[in-house]
């Protein structure tokens, strides 16, 4: 998934706007200021995404998390006035659907991208239903074996999605390095042919520029204004200059990616003959034809 610019580079807002509506329309503003191409926020309710009750050591008993389940429910009107204010400030919004009625709502706020959640990759009815609207679909692909992508995939493009586009992710929050395995990165673009990206929630830009190495061409950060703040996601998230600062260095990176072809850069060229050696007569310095002499070149030692 690329923009003229190159990666593309998604602000997670989630639930950071902390359930106030100016907050999340700053977020945006923000996020667009700081050089992101799209904020993604979650559409979702604790009634449909999480068990009231659990089977636990051979018992049914109360999820010890449902009634303190604090991700933030964003209601239907706020979607369309942060849709408007993402339009008004130039930036893509999307959302991930949590529940099936969820994109039934999201085509009514005409959003062009889905997000499927890494827990999601199993849902085949919301695959299905999100493959049918005929959007561009970004799938997260956390917990998931090489055959889990695989179904996944096979069931949105046969729904009907536009494009696919798959996301390595390690579902932790913050995963430990040596969990992040991003060489699966190319693994998922070699295997599916697919545009690949990353979906990461480690501390700081490391691994989401290392992944553009790697042929990423989607990030996804999570954004918060102060990680001080209570809340899931806001201890992993990278400040907004943290994340302005990325952005830069993915826009750096991608310059000095280049074609892969080894040839003289320009700059290069132009002096070539003067960082090349040439045989001079050891007395009078002069050039001269054959291999006999000084071997000097015509130029400062600069590297």
């Amino acid at each position: 998934m690329m923009n003229e610019a190159g990666t593309y580079v998604v602000a997670e807002i989630g639930s950071n706007y902390d359930d106030d509506l100016d907050t999340a329309v700053e977020y945006i503003r923000a996020c667009k200021e700081a050089g992101a191409n799209a904020v993604k926020f979650q559409t979702l309710s604790r009634e449909t995404l999480i068990a009231p009750r659990v089977l636990m050591e051979g018992k049914w008993i109360d999820h010890p998390g449902y009634a303190g389940f604090s991700n933030l429910r964003l209601s239907d009107k706020a979607h369309f006035e942060l849709k408007k204010a993402a339009d008004e400030a130039g930036i893509e919004f999307f959302s991930t659907p949590f529940y099936l009625e969820a994109v039934d709502l999201l085509e009514q706020v005409g959003v062009s991208t889905y997000k499927i959640a890494s827990g999601d990759i199993t849902f085949y009815p919301l695959l299905e239903k999100v493959g049918r609207t005929g959007k561009r679909v970004i799938m997260s692909t956390g917990g998931s074996s090489m055959a889990d992508v695989e179904k996944g995939v096979e069931v949105l493009r046969a729904a009907g999605a536009a494009e696919v586009i798959l996301l390595h992710c390690v579902a932790q929050y913050p995963p430990e390095w040596d969990e992040m395995n991003i060489r699966a990165v190319a693994t998922l673009k070699e295997a599916f042919g697919l545009s690949v990206g990353i979906s990461d929630h480690t501390p700081g830009s490391f691994i989401a520029i290392a992944s553009v190495a790697l042929g990423a061409t989607y990030i996804e950060k999570h954004v918060t204004f102060d990680r001080s703040l209570p809340g899931p996601d806001h201890p992993f998230a990278m400040t907004v200059s943290e994340f302005a600062e990325m952005i830069q260095q993915v826009r750096l990176l991608e310059r000095s990616l280049g074609t892969g072809e080894k040839v003289p850069a320009a700059s290069e060229l132009v002096k070539q003959h003067r960082m090349r050696r040439g045989v001079y007569d050891p007395v009078t310095f002069e050039p001269r034809d054959g291999t006999d002499g000084l071997w000097l070149r015509p130029m400062a030692v600069e590297f």
